[in-house]
């Protein structure tokens, strides 16, 4: 749905792929399993933050969640 986001996920597989960019334990808890690349700004491609699957999820529910 959206084109820059599937740029922006496809640079990442391809920089990991090629080497340029190397997956990482996940920053919250160091899990290596089920790894995500996430993106804060789809406009800088290749600056990502490594988070597990749950912490991932997690992270897009904070963001929906309104602040009181």
């Amino acid at each position: 749905r959206n084109p820059i986001a599937r740029a922006a996920h496809g640079m990442v597989a391809y920089a990991v792929k090629t080497g340029k960019l190397k997956k990482e334990p996940c920053e919250v808890c160091k899990s290596k399993k089920d790894v995500k690349a996430h993106h804060d700004d789809y406009n800088k491609p290749l600056s990502v933050r490594w988070l597990c699957e749950k912490h991932h999820r997690e992270h897009h529910n904070n963001l929906s969640t309104p602040k009181k």
